[in-house]
């Protein structure tokens, strides 16, 4: 995200800047931890004084944050974090200044019932992890898998994103006899439990969100270990010829930080701050009016994500709807889109 960040930003300044003066990126780390991220939106807003605010990536950190940059009228531009209730919870306000570039964890997690659905499953299983976009991530799952009428027959079991042995929560899985486990995981944390399924004999088809289309989930696990797992994108580095090109500039600029290690992260963070830069050129560094610009940009149809040329309405902020979005499953060590 920091790398699409700063591309963006670098490309604009080398453009001219907003007026002939370059825009500066005032960046903190909140390390996922919900009162970091506070501290660090607070600092931004009442110290650094900036028109608008892009992440954070965790959705417990974005959950926590998210009241002060509505209070401040600043604009907050979230291209990683996924929980619902991001853009829900001011949605029916006068002026929401909360933006999202990112597929939400209902239009995920739909895609998994759709797909558990189609195959005519019924047995379902739930893990996640023990952050806030966890925690979210079950209450989603959780309303969804009702809805849908499937039983839920195991979970919702929970895990630390460190944890290195799944076993204890996937012989649940495998006692209740689970036809398809859902799991809210990280790459890391994503290994391991398919290498736990491994060590127990569980053959259960499983799949989580867009966290297990990383590069790192092949990597950390190798082509043995990913095969078979499935995960939900909207995004891949070749979908479109602007996509090539960014992951190609990526790859080549970020060389030496490991390249285009996370694709979508980059990429929507990319668009995301691009969207904000299209509104500064046209309103100047005010965060109100950044605001409602945002929603007026009609013709932004250079995006490398698959947002619409008009992304945002005042009815509307997520620029990605589930119309973006499919399920893949890794196959031979490349992401392939599952049958239906």
């Amino acid at each position: 995200a920091r790398m699409g960040a700063e591309l963006a930003l670098k490309e604009y300044n080398d453009k001219g800047g907003y007026q002939s003066k370059k825009v500066e990126a005032v960046i903190y780390d909140d390390e996922t931890k919900p009162a970091k991220g506070v501290e660090n939106v607070t600092r931004l807003i009442t110290r650094d004084k900036v028109f608008a605010m892009v992440g954070p990536v965790n959705s417990g950190v974005a959950l926590a944050i998210i009241d002060i940059a509505q209070k401040n009228q600043v604009p907050l531009m979230d291209t990683v974090a996924t929980a619902e209730q991001i853009i829900e919870r001011y949605k029916n306000a006068p002026k929401n200044y909360i933006f999202r570039v990112s597929l939400n964890d209902g239009i995920q997690t739909s895609f998994m019932i759709d797909y558990i659905k189609g195959r005519q499953y019924q047995r379902v299983g739930l893990m996640h992890d023990s952050t806030g976009w966890g925690q979210s991530g079950r209450d989603t799952a959780l309303r969804l898998v009702k809805e849908a009428n499937l039983d839920l027959v195991a979970g919702p079991e929970v895990f630390d994103q460190n944890d290195t042995d799944m076993t204890t929560q996937l012989t649940k899985m495998q006692e209740a006899k689970a036809e398809f486990i859902i799991a809210y995981s990280l790459a890391p944390a994503g290994v391991q439990i398919a290498k736990s399924m491994q060590k127990i004999g569980l053959k259960t088809p499983w799949t989580g969100t867009w966290a297990l289309i990383a590069p790192n989930f092949l990597k950390l696990g190798g082509k043995a270990t990913v095969e078979g797992v499935m995960a939900v994108t909207s995004y891949t580095p070749d979908h479109s010829a602007n996509a090539k090109v960014l992951h190609e500039k990526v790859d080549r600029i970020f060389k030496e930080q490991g390249g285009d290690f996370h694709p979508v992260a980059t990429a929507q963070t990319y668009d995301g701050v691009r969207l904000l830069l299209r509104a500064l050129d046209k309103v100047g560094p005010d965060p109100q009016k950044i605001r409602d610009a945002l929603e007026e940009i009609d013709d932004f149809t250079e995006a490398v994500t698959k947002m619409k040329p008009h992304p945002f309405s005042h009815a509307n902020h997520e620029s990605l709807g589930r119309d973006t979005g499919f399920l893949a499953v890794w196959h031979d060590g490349k992401l392939e889109r599952a049958a239906e």
